[in-house]
């Protein structure tokens, strides 16, 4: 997988996790117990919310090794003979929608 890829990938997971802490804060109610699937363990909204943003936190450390410190990245994105693919927009519009 290319360098781009792997970052676009990363910050892709990032949004995704602040789309579900959206829709959890929309979605539960103040005080509702909640159990992480991973430990078993009770907590609440806040909790939940905490170990979204420690979850977010990994990715972004993981980012900074990836492109070391962003010293990696310096015109990965840019490209002067980028065509721009309309079935790719098509399916990721169709994707959002979806969601």
């Amino acid at each position: 997988m290319s360098l781009a890829k792997e970052i676009n990938n990363r910050l892709d997971e990032i949004l995704y996790m602040r789309k579900e802490m959206e829709r959890m804060e929309t979605d539960l109610k103040e005080g509702e117990p909640l159990k992480n699937i991973t430990t078993g363990e009770k907590t609440d909204k806040e909790g939940a919310k905490r170990v979204v943003e420690g979850m977010i936190d990994q990715v972004k450390e993981d980012l900074m090794v990836l492109t070391n410190k962003g010293q990696n990245v310096r015109d990965i994105f840019t490209n002067k003979y980028y065509i721009n693919d309309f079935m790719q927009d098509r399916e990721i519009l169709e994707s959002a929608r979806n969601n």
